[in-house]
């Protein structure tokens, strides 16, 4: 007869190839950069610009991308959000971009993922950047709706990560 496994070392074995298949397709990838703005009571008023500055970006010639990240609750009232976002990349120039981004279908839905009350989602913003050596990189972003203040919006933050 053959030899039988027993079962707590076949699960012991399939949780060690498991943790191994995920340690090694971690290798070799990039950590990513993040910076957040925590919007105090959940109103931010159009006036509020909120500074996010980059420092330590590799110049190893890496193409990143640049995300949004937005934390917002159920007492944001609208379906989209328009926001004013700067940047200087790789010169002293700020290029301003007018974004709008869809928070919720037309269902009302909430897009990405939520926690009770609380919602997350990442807005992409920019791709295949390449950053200059020791050159200090900042973005700026504002809302742009009409309410002032806007209330709902919790947490604003920017992600850079490798691609």
């Amino acid at each position: 007869m053959g030899k039988i496994l027993h079962p707590m070392r076949n699960s012991f074995l399939s949780l060690l190839i498991i943790f191994l298949i995920v340690l090694l397709a971690g290798c070799g990838q990039q950590n990513d950069i993040f910076r957040y703005h925590h919007i105090p009571n959940g109103r931010w008023s159009s006036d509020q610009t909120l500074v996010f500055i980059f420092d330590s970006i590799s110049d190893k010639g890496d193409a990143y991308r640049v995300d949004i990240e937005l934390s917002f609750s159920d007492f944001y009232p609208y379906r989209n959000l328009y926001l004013t976002v700067g940047r200087n990349l790789n010169d002293s120039v700020m290029h301003i971009d007018t974004l709008q981004f869809a928070l919720a279908e037309a269902n009302g839905k909430w897009l990405g993922s939520s926690a009770g009350r609380l919602h997350q989602i990442t807005l992409p913003y920019l791709q295949h950047v390449r950053f200059d050596s020791g050159k200090t990189v900042r973005f700026t972003i504002q809302q742009a709706m009409t309410d002032n203040p806007l209330k709902g919006i919790e947490k604003v933050g920017i992600r850079i990560s490798g691609e």
